[in-house]
């Protein structure tokens, strides 16, 4: 048994945030403050063989994680930025877990807990011998004839995959103290305890994920495999230039439009609207079933860095759509400010992960 949800033992005064993802490593360090904690430092390292071969990336999704690549990209990392603890707290991508959010009458706490032994074997497809797992309530309604549901967010990880993390820190030499979902760290760094019925949309590199969350809570999510780089292909394709060279347009040109940008808008938007056309299924479908309005729209990751992304989510959404904020509950010294905005985007799972057990 591997804790998942649960605080870590106190007494230590600063953590590591690391954010694995498919093409890249993120990690920040936060050191414990009289309020908020404060971000003493931060390293970035991307991996770029992937837009040379498509499947040279850190990790897919096929549960797989390239494990000596892996742990020699992290011990890079580590050795380059300096951070002063070796106390860690990683992030497991959605596609190599299992979430779902089950409801079930309200009772004791001894009750809910026999039942979830029964959920668990109904609900999760591998025996459970080969998982590590955990829930927690997040609510609770009265359903259409008036009965009282509690609803739990069940959250299982294969074994093998908590090995494999924990293999890799420590060949990186570092002190793995706890594994976590990363929905449930970006939930953290960009909501808090914000009770505004909201979605986030995390775009990668690979994959988008897409997580409801009301009263601060996690209330469903889900993940597809449009992303970052699925525009960056279609200005490869489309422009006949280099992944490098796309990724570098990309970036510089965002999705805003006007006489430059024109051509490079209309071969991205149609892959933007395959995505926001995802995210409004589960917009509507979570409405329906639980009678909800959602608020807003909150973008996070590499992907929501493009220029003119958030407001073209509000056009095409009709709800308030903005780029999320890791930063919220944190205290950053001056000499960051240069590079806030990419820590608010790109690093919000790796903040919500370092400051679990400061909240």
């Amino acid at each position: 048994m591997f804790d998942l949800l649960k605080k870590i033992i106190p007494g230590r005064s600063s953590y590591l945030g690391v954010d694995i993802g498919t093409t890249s490593i993120k990690a920040v360090e936060l050191t414990k403050g009289a309020q908020n904690p404060t971000l003493t430092n931060y390293g970035l390292l991307e991996s770029y063989g992937h837009f040379e071969r498509a499947n040279n990336v850190i990790q897919a999704n096929a549960l797989k994680l390239s494990e000596k690549e892996t742990t020699f990209m992290l011990k890079t990392l580590v050795k380059q930025s300096g951070f002063k603890t070796s106390a860690a707290i990683a992030s497991i991508p959605s596609f190599a877990s299992f979430i779902t959010m089950i409801e079930m009458p309200s009772m004791s706490e001894e009750e809910t807990n026999k039942a979830m032994g029964f959920q668990i074997r109904q609900s999760v497809p591998l025996p459970l011998s080969e998982i590590a797992v955990d829930w927690i309530r997040v609510g609770e309604r009265n359903d259409e004839n008036g009965f009282a549901k509690q609803q739990m967010v069940l959250i299982a990880i294969p074994n093998e995959t908590v090995s494999r993390y924990k293999s890799i820190f420590k060949g990186a030499g570092l002190s793995l103290k706890a594994l976590e979902v990363e929905s449930l760290s970006y939930i953290r760094s960009v909501i808090g305890g914000d009770k505004t019925p909201s979605m986030i949309i995390d775009i990668g590199a690979r994959s988008t994920n897409i997580t409801v969350v009301d009263q601060g809570f996690l209330k469903h999510n889900s993940q597809i495999d449009y992303a970052g780089d699925s525009l960056t292909q279609a200005i490869t394709k489309g422009l006949g230039i280099s992944y490098k060279r796309a990724e570098e347009l990309k970036k510089q040109r965002g999705i805003s439009g006007g006489s430059g940008e024109y051509e490079l808008s209309t071969l991205e938007l149609p892959f933007i609207d395959v995505i926001i056309s995802e995210v409004n299924k589960v917009k509507d479908n979570f409405e329906s079933n639980f009678g909800l309005k959602i608020q807003r729209a909150i973008l996070i990751g590499g992907g929501s860095s493009l220029i003119g992304i958030d407001k073209y989510f509000e056009s095409q959404m009709q709800i308030t759509s903005v780029l999320g904020n890791g930063l919220l509950f944190v205290n950053t010294p001056s000499q960051l400010n240069v590079v806030e905005k990419e820590l608010q985007v790109r690093f919000a799972t790796a903040i919500g992960l370092a400051i679990k057990n400061f909240v």
